[in-house]
């Protein structure tokens, strides 16, 4: 069956899955692991990419993933092509590293975040590197247990819903003893992992995206969010950090680069911010609404008035 065209809209979850060309091992030795983690974060913070999970195994890899503004294949381009440019240098090798082409399944968020997390940090039990998670270096898995100094993982709105590491850490072992889930990997239309319908819901999301963008310029959705959040433009561009416009600075910048898709370096300019600060505002941003139930329904009723 030929390959569909993947799929892009702001704030999706990705459960990509990249396998070495032939089979072929794409770490040899710990130097390579931890090159390939650099690059990750170097691209992860470039392209405001949330990354929820990730496993470095042998001869593949898995990343979960929430994009932004910037299409996946961007992302994904910028890693593995540097990446691959080291591993050449390094080892003498010539030709593809990876397979031409990666698995990108977008993955129901409130379904499948904490799920995707345990059985993607567990991937080293079942292939029987190890008998526990935390005993093996190359995963998300550690950072989540002891916090990340790197950042490269974004574990907080993990945490946020499990309750805490502890908790965390008690779900991952509870799901030890599970073996490889087809669920996870048999998906709708060969790119969706959610139930009935998300597909459905995925795709037209994708057509209102493009539209509201064909018709509406920056300047005139940034105006019309400043309007419906009772604030205006100039005060958003302000150096004013009190608390209530710093929250509403937060959903403005959410809306407009997670959910509708302006690039996230033309939304800092129109605030006023360095990328940045900007990214940061959305990461926090996203924890919380996270958290709170009346912030996903303001943000969902903002997308349909712009």
């Amino acid at each position: 069956m030929a390959r569909r065209p993947r799929v892009f809209a702001p704030g999706l979850l990705y459960h990509v899955i990249v396998r070495g060309n032939q089979r072929q091992k794409t770490f040899v030795g710990e130097r390579d692991y931890q090159s390939y983690l650099e690059r990750l974060g170097k691209y992860r913070r470039k392209f405001d990419v949330a990354l929820y999970a990730y496993c470095l195994m042998p001869n593949h890899i898995h990343l979960l993933l929430e994009t932004s503004s910037q299409p996946l294949s961007k992302f994904m381009q910028g890693l593995q092509q540097s990446y691959t440019q080291y591993f050449n240098r390094t080892h003498r090798k010539v030709g593809h590293l990876f397979q031409s082409r990666y698995k990108a399944i977008v993955c129901d968020r409130d379904e499948y975040l904490i799920e995707l997390v345990r059985y993607i940090h567990l991937n080293p039990v079942r292939a029987g590197l190890v008998r526990r998670p935390e005993q093996y270096a190359h995963s998300g898995h550690r950072f989540y247990l002891k916090g990340d100094g790197t950042g490269v993982l974004d574990p907080r709105p993990v945490l946020n819903m499990l309750g805490g590491r502890k908790r965390y850490e008690g779900f991952v072992l509870m799901g030890i003893d599970t073996g490889h889930n087809e669920e996870y990997y048999q998906v709708e239309d060969q790119r969706f992992l959610g139930n009935e319908g998300f597909g459905e819901k995925v795709r037209k999301k994708v057509e209102e995206q493009d539209a509201r963008q064909a018709k509406r310029p920056l300047d005139a959705a940034l105006k019309k969010l400043a309007k419906e959040v009772g604030s205006d433009v100039d005060i958003l561009r302000s150096p004013d950090r009190s608390w209530e416009v710093s929250k509403i600075r937060a959903l403005v910048a959410y809306v407009l680069v997670r959910r509708l898709g302006y690039r996230l370096v033309e939304v800092a300019a129109h605030l006023g911010r360095d990328t940045a600060t900007v990214s940061t505002l959305t990461s926090r941003f996203s924890e919380r609404m996270q958290l709170e139930a009346r912030l996903k329904k303001n943000v969902e009723r903002l997308i349909e008035i712009v």
